[in-house]
């Protein structure tokens, strides 16, 4: 038993091992750290728990430390003896062993060299698995409408991309992460693990430029293993130093500016509307060429027609001006016909009545009575075949059949 003298009340309490263990506990929860050492010794026990020991290099003091697996995993980090490290976390009392252990929660190397140092050796490792393949990279979609972005909230990226991203319709879902620093490694992969069940087109993940300490994030293994095995494609557009980072590398695609992100996105609606543009200027050209043909066409054939007609209607005048001048001969014609019997009629008549006249006078006295009776009947019948053929004269009469009509 442990007594705990009370303050506030002055009153003693009586704490059991554990009770004690539990109190200590809290206390030693408010008191959040970072540290930086030398890892002297590490242990992987068999359920993935790593164990170490961090040394200061100066003056000798240990610190034991736990991660557990799955912060060991999503830190992305190999430990190994020798590493000089920056960890963060909380120290816990341990009961059963009676041991104060660091428990850690992020890893960060210290050290642009060692840094350097685990991004060749993890690029390497993740290589040989065949990672960074372009065989097992998948298609963009084609005309992406549903769009996961993560990224930070804060400051002008969020702005750069959505500012350059055509307003094509996009649906966009945005997830806010830490992008800054190896400790953003951990938050990554588990927004990216976050998104595998969603409706998605397409996954972003953009960052602006920056070092190799404050994009050590992006290198981290989990991160990478996440993405590769993300079942939508995956675009990074993250600034890099000297060395792209493994995100990109291992992503379906990748850009370094937000800004150029967005432009590859908008890419294939751009060449639609380009194409869509390009057949609707073929369609108009072909239907302007029909059109002035189809006219051409037509005025052709109403010239033809014209030509035609007018060739009919001058046959037609043509016609009816020989129709004209025939009936003009033909009036003429009767005249001259009706003229001429008349004139046949009155001087036969006339030459008759100067033959009876001359009869009359000269040889009618001296007629024997029979003789003048049969002369005068002779007479009479000349003068009754005359009417009969004057009357046949006036009815056979052309101009009198044209008063009566055809």
């Amino acid at each position: 038993m442990v007594l705990i003298k009370d303050v506030g009340s002055e009153k003693d309490k009586k704490l059991s091992v554990s009770e004690y263990i539990k109190l200590l506990n809290n206390s030693l929860s408010n008191l959040y750290g970072e540290v930086i050492g030398e890892i002297s010794e590490i242990t992987i026990s068999a359920k993935g728990h790593v164990y170490f020991v961090l040394k200061d290099k100066i003056t000798g003091y240990v610190l034991p430390c736990t991660i557990w697996e799955t912060n060991y995993l999503l830190n992305g980090i190999d430990m190994e003896i020798g590493m000089e490290i920056l960890i963060k976390g909380r120290p816990e009392f341990y009961g059963p062993f009676g041991k104060l252990s660091f428990i850690t929660k992020n890893v960060e190397l210290v050290g642009d060299g060692a840094l350097k140092k685990a991004y060749e050796k993890l690029k390497e490792k993740l290589e040989k698995e065949g990672l960074f393949d372009n065989s097992r990279k998948k298609t963009l979609p084609l005309f992406p409408k549903k769009i996961a972005v993560i990224t930070s909230n804060y400051g002008a990226v969020i702005h750069d991309f959505t500012n350059n991203l055509r307003k094509s319709g996009f649906q966009i879902k945005i997830l806010d992460c830490r992008v800054e620093g190896s400790e953003s490694g951990p938050e990554l992969a588990l927004s990216v693990r976050a998104l595998r069940g969603e409706d998605i087109d397409l996954l972003v993940i953009i960052r602006g430029g920056g070092s190799i300490q404050s994009l050590a994030g992006f290198n981290n293994e989990a991160l990478v293993r996440e993405i590769a095995n993300f079942p939508t494609p995956v675009i990074i557009g993250v600034g890099h130093h000297e060395d792209v980072t493994l995100a990109s590398l291992v992503a379906d695609a990748s850009e370094s500016t937000p800004s150029l992100t967005a432009e590859l996105i908008g890419r294939s609606w751009e060449k639609a509307e380009q194409s869509v543009d390009n057949i609707q200027r073929k369609i108009f050209s072909h239907y302007e060429y029909s059109l002035e043909r189809s006219s051409k066409i037509l005025r052709l054939t109403f010239e033809k027609a014209k030509k035609s007609f007018d060739k009919i209607l001058k046959i037609h005048d043509n016609t009816k001006q020989s129709l004209r001048h025939g009936m003009q001969k033909i009036k003429e014609k009767i005249k001259e016909t009706q003229n001429g019997v008349s004139d046949k009629k009155i001087y036969i008549t006339q030459q008759f009545q100067k033959s009876i006249d001359e009869v009359n006078n000269k040889c009618l006295f001296n007629i024997p009575k029979f003789i003048l009776k049969k002369y005068t009947k002779i007479i009479k019948d000349k003068q009754d075949s005359l009417k009969t053929l004057k009357k046949l004269i006036e009815t056979n009469n052309p101009e009198r059949q044209l008063e009566l009509g055809y």
